[in-house]
């Protein structure tokens, strides 16, 4: 018995085996290509940035030990950082200058090597603020210095007092002492002085 069929059902059985013959071949080689690089059946995080993590969720527990002497040394450039923080949120250009250099003088004093080199380019941003300047000059320069300080605090024990602290309409961070002020105190924006969240909770 033959079975005769017209050409236009030729044409279509023809292009539905290109088909099915084209998806075969993908598949394998996307298969391939997972198994050679090592993908297959789960994440790369060789591929991952690190430093995007959020280190504020750290645990307490996580956080690093210090020596007594080093804690001891952080916790007083912590404190010149608190006074550096008020100026900013009075916003007083002289003291501002005058407490970032109070600050730097309080990171020199910091022995280990580990925590002194996490801070090194902060020295440089606490050199460059000055009474002279604009203040958003200050709070970009600021922002900097808040950025390794809080990174110190996520990442070794110092303590409960300081934490993390953001502010998402200027997008800038900073650490305030949580046992001194419960309530936030964003130094970078007069015009809305307790606007913010602390992100941190040692």
């Amino acid at each position: 018995m033959e079975i005769y069929m017209c050409p236009n059902c030729e044409k279509k059985l023809s292009l539905k085996k290109s088909f099915l013959v084209l998806s075969v071949v993908a598949l394998g080689l996307f298969g391939m290509e997972s198994y050679a690089s090592g993908t297959q059946g789960g994440h790369d995080h060789s591929k991952m940035n690190h430093s995007k993590m959020d280190h504020s969720k750290m645990k307490k527990g996580d956080r690093k030990s210090l020596s007594e002497a080093a804690k001891k040394s952080v916790v007083s450039a912590l404190e010149a950082n608190e006074a550096l923080h008020s100026s900013f949120f009075k916003y007083d250009a002289k003291a501002v200058e005058s407490n970032a250099m109070k600050l730097k003088k309080a990171i020199d004093a910091i022995e280990d090597k580990d925590v002194a080199k996490l801070l090194s380019f902060s020295k440089t941003k606490l050199s460059e603020i000055k009474a002279s300047n604009d203040r958003e000059t200050n709070n970009k320069n600021y922002h900097l210095v808040s950025m390794a300080l809080i990174h110190i605090v996520n990442k070794y024990d110092v303590g409960s007092k300081y934490n993390a602290y953001s502010c998402p309409m200027v997008k800038k961070k900073w650490v305030q002492n949580s046992s001194k002020m419960a309530k936030v105190h964003n130094p970078y924006a007069p015009n809305m002085p307790h606007c913010g969240s602390q992100d941190s909770h040692h």
